[in-house]
């Protein structure tokens, strides 16, 4: 025992074992958030795309005798820890990464769903036209991005009801 009342041998374990439990930790919890946000996103799209269903939607021009108006969905989506996790490790031995393929769908749906949500503020009878556009923002470079941020905009016509004479 030293003078500080602690056992050297106890101050050595503690100094070398820190640090990785504490990367352990954080580590863990960029998982259980990852997958927190994950599952809260899809649950709102879930009860989101149902709802939004009566405004029908097509990529192609409608004929519409009202008004028109411009509607459009924007996201600026991060991929998750674990998305971001599996695809560094499929990187390395190639193929699909189906991880992050599921946060740009998530993303896709996102702007979408807030399109229609413009559209339904609108008292649109639906959005015709419907176009997606896609960028990225930020990556960490070469073969495994550190951080995938993109951008998605899903924008239309709203047909709009015919004006009150």
């Amino acid at each position: 025992m030293t003078d500080s009342g602690v056992d050297p041998l106890v101050l050595g374990a503690a100094v070398i074992l820190l640090p990785p439990l504490l990367v352990l930790l954080l580590t863990a919890a960029r998982f259980v958030v990852g997958f927190a946000r994950r599952g809260r996103l899809i649950r709102y799209l879930d009860a989101e795309e149902p709802r939004l269903g009566h405004l029908f939607r097509t990529n192609v021009e409608q004929q519409h005798d009202g008004p028109v108006s411009l509607v459009a969905g924007n996201v600026a989506y991060a991929a998750d820890a674990p998305s971001r996790w599996a695809a560094q490790w499929r990187s390395l031995v190639g193929g699909r990464a189906a991880s992050l393929s599921l946060q740009t769908d998530l993303a896709r749906r996102l702007a979408v769903v807030r399109m229609l949500q413009e559209a339904e503020r609108l008292s649109a009878a639906g959005v015709s036209n419907v176009r997606l556009e896609t960028s990225e923002l930020a990556s960490g470079g070469g073969k495994n991005p550190r951080t995938l941020v993109i951008e998605l905009l899903a924008y239309g016509n709203a047909l709009l009801p015919h004006p009150s004479r």
